[in-house]
């Protein structure tokens, strides 16, 4: 995600759903566990909840988007090693 994106309230938007705002956060806050490197921006759009509008929605689509390019990584641990590889 890029720096230059502006974290605000947005009053001049469209307003989304809630219930449908608060299921793609509730789904992506499961995937951190497994994916990490999604933690910072699932939490910077999960404080939104409360009053999601259509930019906090699409931006939320495209770190779906960017998960759908990762599905095919893994990560390695193997038993007897303290290093890891991305596979």
């Amino acid at each position: 995600m890029t720096s230059s994106v502006k974290f605000d309230k947005d009053p001049n938007r469209m307003y989304v759903d809630q219930n449908i705002y608060k299921g793609i956060i509730g789904s992506l806050l499961y995937l951190t566990a497994s994916q990490p490197d999604i933690m910072f921006n699932v939490y910077l759009y999960a404080k939104f909840q409360a009053d999601p509008k259509e930019s906090h929605l699409t931006t939320v689509k495209r770190i779906f988007r960017c998960l759908l390019g990762t599905q095919n990584l893994e990560i390695w641990y193997p038993r007897n090693s303290t290093s890891f590889k991305i596979i």
